[in-house]
């Protein structure tokens, strides 16, 4: 649908929403001035017999607003149609399509059965051809039938004609090449013909695809690249006047994908004459870009649908026009117009006041900029730089335009660099191009989450989405997950062995979940605490259960040990005493503290548990009193359990203590007595008699 057919449609639909409301008013006042009349007169009637005037009848209109007069232009234009109306256009296409490839298998079912030569099966394919044409034709003239299904059996000559010429030519070998190549041409031509006339943009879309296939069977015909190259630029100008002249973007969009994946194919088809097919590859993208602007309206709804095609096809075409390039000397050149080329765009953008035009073309710009330093003779590894930065800002300028196909693409481009990035580049040496290279995506992203976490006024239905599938938060674990990788490499290069637990790491996600815990959830996302969070539970029972050798470390195995129990103390100290962690999660903290605490506690012990048995394992400790040791902790775990419980009122916590006093008393009798020695049985027994104690006199006092 052309623009001015938008505007006008939603010029209409307002002056008919007025028109409405204003007669529905005038309506109702009419009705309550006609009660108002007959009341006033029938109590006239009654006291007197003359007549009344007429026009003391009449309600006085010429207080109300008149309602608008549609012009003959306005009165013209018809309304949008319905999904409903949409689909019953459709199906008369799309069982056309079913019955022409219906009748071609039919007829090579019958070829196939021996009952119809090859030559006869060609006749009568083209026959069928001409006569879907002429039936069009006749159903037209008469007006007979709708125009869906009229379109409908011309685009159905236009598919059977092509198809037939291809087999008769390729397949079965009945005609030469090239009377096939002038019989093609004859149907391109009558193809471009019906979708100028007949204004259908699946016609011109359908053309244009079936249209392009010409290309491999000139391929297969041994005619010149450079000719195949010219017709095919020359087919997509001329579908350019269909396509301005009943402004059918649709159809621009895919003619255009369609018209760059030929020509890249042909040109990776061969190697010689690299040069010229460049040169057409940007003839190409100058006619695209050129019909974009024509068609283009910064005031219709779907403007960032449209800038992000725009982006898209000028990206992808970056990629391409890399490939055909790759084998000519001074190619940064060819390159160099294509930034001629979106600087171009973006001073047009700029002089119409398009500002998501102007951003994008600005964008595609930089990128081919900086796309064209990689292919010059530069320092080494500054690509590894570089080709991340251009996704980076490929997915920047999208955030910024709030363009959804931008996002997508940008998002799917920088992910696979940042992929790639992490898996080819070590953190060795450590001043090196390869280690800043390892490091910057991890700036990118932050980045990218801080600006994409910024308030919007109002969001769009793709954002929306994205909100609803935690895609921002998930940006921030994303974002949280690459340091601790980096930290990882880190970890395995300079201080863990292969093999080894990275404790670095382990240190750092212990670190980082506590900044979790103390950042409010509008600047750190949903999904990063409850993810930290049960990472840090998963690695604090794998670390700090299982004793294990360093190999020469066995200090930070201590010292993440130390850090963990560190954590888990500080939690609790800050729920219990109601502190900054508590005062932000208060609402959840009020009805789970007593559960929290006690798993708490219970972490704790066992923490404490494997660092003893840790320093045994190192021979730092004698293992009888780690027996000792450990049997202290159990008895100070359950009266610490017993006394916070009594004094914040925490059920769940007062039974926890009272189930490890229980387990406490089994491994001091069962266990501890047959061994340890005298001496320090006797030292065990006073400390858990002064513990148990301090214990009963706490309790009681409460």
């Amino acid at each position: 649908m052309s623009l001015e057919m938008e505007q006008r449609i939603a010029n209409l639909e307002q002056e008919m929403m007025d028109l409405r409301h204003e007669l529905e008013d005038l309506k109702r006042q009419q009705s309550v001035a006609k009660a108002s009349t007959l009341g006033a007169r029938k109590s006239i009637i009654e006291q007197s017999s003359a007549p009344i005037p007429a026009q003391n009848l009449k309600p006085n209109l010429n207080l109300e607003p008149k309602p608008k007069i549609m012009t003959d232009t306005e009165q013209k234009v018809q309304p949008q149609r319905t999904f409903e109306e949409r689909i019953m256009w459709a199906l008369p296409k799309l069982f056309m399509v079913i019955l022409v490839m219906g009748v071609l298998w039919g007829l090579k079912l019958v070829s196939d059965y021996g009952y119809l030569p090859n030559e006869v099966k060609i006749i009568l394919a083209y026959v069928l051809s001409l006569a879907l044409a002429a039936t069009a034709y006749v159903m037209e003239r008469k007006q007979i039938g709708s125009s869906a299904i009229t379109i409908s059996l011309y685009g159905g000559a236009f598919i059977v004609g092509i198809l037939t010429t291809a087999a008769s030519a390729i397949l079965y070998e009945i005609i030469g090449l090239t009377l096939a190549l002038v019989i093609a041409v004859v149907y391109i031509g009558y193809g471009i013909v019906i979708s100028y006339l007949k204004k259908n943009e699946v016609l011109t879309i359908f053309v244009a695809f079936t249209s392009l296939l010409l290309p491999y069977l000139l391929e297969y015909m041994d005619f010149s690249p450079v000719i195949i190259l010219i017709y095919v630029v020359v087919l997509f100008m001329m579908l350019q006047f269909v396509i301005h002249q009943h402004k059918q973007k649709l159809a621009l969009y895919i003619a255009t994908f369609f018209t760059v994946l030929a020509v890249s194919i042909i040109a990776f088809m061969n190697n010689d004459n690299r040069v010229v097919f460049a040169i057409g590859f940007l003839v190409v993208l100058t006619t695209f870009y050129t019909s974009w602007c024509r068609l283009y309206n910064a005031k219709s709804k779907l403007k960032y649908i449209h800038v992000g095609l725009q982006f898209s096809l000028g990206a992808c075409s970056l990629l391409l026009m890399n490939f055909i390039i790759r084998p000519i000397e001074n190619s940064e050149a060819l390159l160099l117009i294509l930034v001629g080329l979106f600087t171009a765009l973006a001073g047009y953008g700029y002089k119409q006041k398009w500002q998501e035009a102007f951003d994008s073309a600005v964008t595609l710009a930089f990128i081919t900029l900086c796309n064209t330093l990689l292919v010059m003779n530069l320092p080494v590894n500054v690509d590894q730089l570089l080709i991340p930065f251009i996704t980076f800002a490929g997915v920047m300028m999208s955030l910024r335009l709030r363009v959804s196909m931008m996002k997508v693409v940008g998002s799917f481009a920088f992910t696979i660099t940042l992929a790639l990035s992490f898996i080819f580049h070590e953190p060795t040496p450590f001043f090196s191009i390869d280690h800043v290279s390892l490091i910057m995506p991890g700036i990118y992203l932050l980045i990218i989450y801080v600006y994409a976490r910024r308030p919007k006024e109002a969001l769009t239905t793709f954002e929306k989405f994205m909100k609803e599938m935690y895609m921002v938060d998930i940006v921030a674990v994303i974002t949280a997950g690459y340091f601790l990788a980096y930290v990882g490499k880190l970890d395995g290069t300079y201080l863990a062995g292969a093999g080894n637990i990275p404790h670095l790491v382990c240190i750092i996600l212990a670190l980082l979940f506590v900044g979790s815990l103390l950042v409010p959830t509008k600047y750190k996302g949903r999904a990063l605490t409850p993810v930290l969070s049960v990472f840090f539970i998963l690695f604090t029972i794998m670390l700090e259960i299982i004793p294990y050798n360093m190999q020469g470390v066995e200090w930070l195995n201590i010292v993440t040990r130390i850090v963990y129990i560190a954590v888990i103390v500080a939690i609790m100290i800050d729920l219990l005493m109601k502190g900054r962690i508590y005062q932000i999660y208060q609402e959840q903290i009020e009805k789970l503290l007593d559960p929290i605490v006690s798993a708490g506690v219970v972490l704790t012990m066992i923490s404490m548990w494997g660092l003893i048995s840790q320093l045994s394992y190192n021979s730092l400790l004698d293992w009888k009193l780690s027996i000792a040791f450990s049997t202290i902790t159990l008895f100070l775990t359950a009266s610490i359990s017993l006394w916070l419980s009594t004094a914040r009122h925490l059920r769940t916590l007062r039974i926890t203590g009272f189930v490890i006093l229980v387990f406490a008393f089994i491994k001091l009798i069962f266990f501890d007595l047959s061994a340890l020695d005298l001496l320090i049985r006797a030292v065990l027994f006073i400390a858990i008699g002064g513990i148990g104690l301090l214990l009963s006199g706490r309790l009681l006092k409460k």
